[in-house]
């Protein structure tokens, strides 16, 4: 039997009162099912309408999450901008400061005079130290930290080390050591320039805190399962060691062990957290064993690849070579600072070549056009006409004559990886980053001149 069906009339064999109790049931069943269906209606519209509600507000919240994104990335674009600026215009001042140091220096100084002259160069150095920290720490925030990968011959790593830091480790009376292994004297593809920069992080606070005794550096190369090659760089020092309550601070931001000691000894706290994310980001780690009154030992590691070694490859040029080569030639440069102008006049004296100066690009172009010159060192950013449009019109010229190519070196306080390969694919021979030194320099142009064949012989 059916709802709204008709329910025939009694028979004699069914009473009235069964009728009448049938019949009540009925319409108070459908009483409670047309309750129902208005309730479920009603909550069905509720829904409905709670659900264009949520709808909207996802609309509003993501509007509102995307407007808060962009806001951060042109933020984060703003101050990139800014410090890539900043970096620029501290470093060609600093450039005029270092380079008047190392004038000063070659000018034949009492050794009073030259103890304030390497205090005044050290200063400087320091300072440049520091502009690339907080520019590095920028770029990792950003996630826009440059890497170029090219060969790189770790034995070059090591001489480079014992360079910079054996003379500064010997001055405090510290025996310094630096260790190549067998294994590890060879080329792998790597970023030296990333590369140097953890080991000198890491040599430079060894030295600083240690006052007796030693600091070592050990180069190893070890297999990997991935097919990759592990770098494995040690740097250990015979220093107060590290509480273990303190090692894990030491790799975040603007720390060091403890206050007292960013007092004692300076810095900015970042070489650490910048050398752990540089091995993060190149497939490794850095790790830390030190006990206190023990010393300490930093284990970096990186993913390398095997690279052909190039030994006999005129490459890279020695710096007695590179000397040599240079003397007798003619050099024009493009420089639009007269401070800076006075600093090259004054590093390049000593090389035994000629030096013209010009102040932008147009004047480059003309003066290249008038004369023969066996190289051009061009600043970039200058005024009339800048550094890469002048090196297009250049090339352009000795294409369409079919002129022999002239060596164009950017000296530039712009100094970043897409910066440094966007002037090499307009044409430039290579690059010098301000503060520029005057072994940089005459390296870097020695390189140049072999690179198109104009080696002395």
């Amino acid at each position: 039997m059916y709802l709204r069906e008709p329910i025939a009339p009694p028979s004699d064999a069914v009473s009235r009162r069964r009728y009448m109790r049938e019949r009540v049931g009925r319409e108070e069943a459908e009483s409670i099912l047309e309750g129902k269906s208005r309730e479920l209606y009603e909550a069905n519209q509720r829904l409905q309408k709670l659900l264009g509600t949520m709808e909207q507000a996802v609309r509003d919240r993501t509007s509102e999450l995307e407007e808060a994104r962009v806001a951060a990335e042109s933020a984060n674009e703003a101050k990139s901008a800014f410090l890539a600026s900043m970096s620029h215009e501290i470093r060609t001042p600093l450039n005029g400061i270092l380079g008047m140091a190392q004038a000063l220096d070659d000018s034949g100084l009492s050794d009073d005079q030259a103890k304030l002259v390497a205090i005044l160069g050290e200063s400087g150095r320091l300072l440049l130290a520091i502009i690339n920290d907080v520019l590095d720490i920028s770029k990792i925030e950003a996630g826009k930290l440059e890497f170029e990968i090219i060969p790189y011959k770790l034995s070059d790593l090591v001489d480079g080390m014992r360079h910079h830091y054996q003379f500064r480790a010997e001055e405090k009376g510290l025996n310094f050591e630096a260790v190549l292994s067998e294994a590890a004297n060879c080329s792998v593809h790597t970023d030296p320039v990333r590369l140097q920069q953890v080991v000198g992080n890491l040599l430079s606070n060894a030295i600083k805190f240690t006052d007796t005794g030693s600091v070592s550096l050990f180069i190893d190369l070890v297999p990997h399962r991935s097919g990759k090659i592990v770098l494995s760089l040690k740097v250990r020092d015979t220093g107060p060691g590290i509480p273990k309550s303190q090692q894990l601070r030491l790799f975040e931001r603007f720390n060091q062990a403890n206050t007292s000691v960013t007092r004692m000894h300076g810095g900015t706290g970042l070489g650490l957290a910048i050398s752990r994310h540089i091995c993060e980001l190149m497939g490794g780690e850095v790790s830390l064993r030190s006990k206190p009154g023990a010393g300490a030992e930093f284990h970096a590691k990186v993913l390398v690849d095997p690279a052909e070694d190039r030994t006999g490859s005129i490459a890279s040029v020695t710096a007695a070579d590179a000397g040599r080569s240079l003397a007798g030639l003619r050099i024009l440069a493009a420089e639009d600072n007269r401070t800076n102008q006075i600093v090259l006049k004054h590093m390049l004296k000593k090389v035994g070549l000629t030096l013209e100066i010009v102040e932008n690009g147009s004047a480059a172009v003309h003066a290249w056009k008038a004369a023969h010159y066996d190289m051009i060192l061009m600043d970039i950013n200058m005024p009339v006409m800048d550094g890469l449009e002048a090196t297009r019109q250049i090339r352009e010229i000795e294409s369409r004559d079919m002129l022999e190519t002239t060596p164009i070196l950017a000296v530039s306080a712009n100094a970043m990886v897409h910066q440094v390969a966007g002037y090499l694919s307009e044409g430039m021979s290579g690059h010098v980053a301000k503060p520029i030194s005057r072994e940089c320099l005459v390296q870097a142009m020695a390189n140049a001149l072999a690179a198109e064949g104009r080696w002395p012989d």
